[in-house]
């Protein structure tokens, strides 16, 4: 496994990206891997709000399927996520999270997850 992670802020604009890539060998099939990012960009309305948009994927490698010729080992998928976010204070902040994911395959074209998170820092 290989993990990078890359960020950046300016003024009231923060941004950051981070890739996993792994691989495995596995008997009889060969040797496979995934590859997993996130990229998060939040900005900052002075004082107590901000606003995150976050893009999330994995990919499979592609493995013989006799005839048929390569297909991926795991199903693809991605999400995106728009995040509001209020701090109360400096230790206290309320997030709301709508996120969209579709998985490549999968019974329904697309989730819709509806998330609130109170986090308390100490």
């Amino acid at each position: 496994m290989v993990g990078q992670d890359i960020e950046f802020a300016w003024h009231y604009w923060q941004v950051w990206t981070e890739v996993f890539e792994v691989r495995y060998a596995i008997p009889k099939v060969g040797d496979v891997g995934s590859t997993t990012y996130i990229t998060e960009v939040k900005y900052k309305f002075p004082p107590e709000f901000f606003g995150t948009i976050r893009w999330n994927q994995q990919l499979f490698t592609a493995v013989p399927n006799g005839t048929a010729g390569p297909v991926p080992w795991g199903r693809e998928i991605w999400q995106i996520d728009v995040v509001p976010g209020y701090w109360f204070t400096a230790h206290t902040q309320l997030k709301l999270q709508y996120s969209l994911e579709h998985e490549h395959g999968a019974d329904r074209d697309f989730d819709h997850i509806f998330a609130a998170q109170f986090t308390v820092r100490f």
